[in-house]
């Protein structure tokens, strides 16, 4: 199991971080040894939300080899020529490190804000996908496009049918969820002829803050936002408490087949990001020397 990092974007309980601040988080990212720097995608939101293209942009132009990635765009609410446009972009100042990944949404307000009914979200999604690719062939543009899906047998095969790789949710990642999901999809991939055994996955939004302290990780629960979810459900799925509780929830999912996990640390981020390196990641075959020591 391999771990990338969410750019620290939203406000937990604070405002905005600032642009230091995220290129701070940025350089040690990569410096500790972690696979990506990714980021979610809202227009508005319940809490302070900077924007996920212009955080990636940042981050590409301040690091060198870490992957980029988008987790996930919103392809209907911006529209796949504008996405294009400014992933195309990226792709290029990056040297070619983004993999894009594309979802629906599930917050009707980004809908609002732009003025589409939520209730024709799928119709739109399948044809913006197309368009976008088509976007990139004409750019020629060999950019990585994934597929979100929190695993809902639909959704799943839109992952086979359009996707290069499958990004699930922490939001519903138990093992047991994430075993079933990923069998149902490795039959659609059969069935559109791609290969099922070499198809990457990765969960995302995997909210963490390592701590001994019960208390503090129940007031940390209680900053984090989840679309449908409750802190009691959060506390079973995400990476808030002790280095080997969290060890041991990670295990579990490597066993049932997760190959990469975005961490996003909710408070004290470089501390965190830190600590995660040293007393978590060591404990898995497919880390870096530099997470392993804890040294860039």
């Amino acid at each position: 199991m391999r771990f990338g990092a969410h750019l620290p974007i939203a406000g937990f309980g604070t405002n905005r971080p600032s642009a230091s601040a995220l290129i701070d988080y940025a350089e040690a990212a990569e410096a500790l040894g972690y696979t990506t720097l990714c980021a979610n995608d809202h227009i508005v939101f319940s809490i302070p939300w900077m924007d996920g293209l212009v955080a990636l942009s940042v981050a590409a132009a301040r690091t060198r080899s870490i992957r980029l990635m988008t987790t996930a765009s919103l392809v209907v609410v911006r529209g796949s020529a504008s996405l294009a446009s400014a992933t195309s972009a990226i792709a290029s100042v990056s040297g070619g490190r983004l993999t894009v990944c594309l979802t629906a949404g599930s917050t009707p307000s980004d809908y609002e804000a732009v003025g589409i009914p939520f209730e024709e979200r799928w119709s739109r999604f399948d044809r913006e996908v197309k368009a976008y690719r088509s976007h990139l062939d004409r750019a020629k543009l060999a950019v990585p496009v994934w597929i979100a899906s929190w695993g809902s047998e639909a959704g799943l095969r839109r992952v086979a049918r359009y996707g290069d790789g499958w990004l699930a949710s922490a939001y519903h990642a138990t093992s047991e969820h994430f075993a079933n999901s990923l069998a149902y999809l490795q039959e659609q991939l059969t069935l559109t002829s791609k290969d099922a055994a070499g198809f990457p996955n990765a969960v995302a939004t995997m909210y963490t803050y390592l701590t001994d302290d019960p208390d503090e990780a129940s007031s940390v629960l209680r900053t984090l936002v989840s679309p449908r979810q409750a802190p009691e459900d959060l506390r079973d799925r995400m990476l808030i408490g002790s280095a080997m509780g969290c060890t041991e929830k990670l295990r579990r999912l490597q066993a049932v087949g997760v190959q990469q996990v975005f961490v996003w640390p909710v408070a004290d981020e470089n501390r965190q990001l830190e600590r995660f390196a040293v007393e978590v990641a060591p404990y898995f075959s497919e880390h870096s020397p530099a997470m392993a020591s804890g040294t860039p």
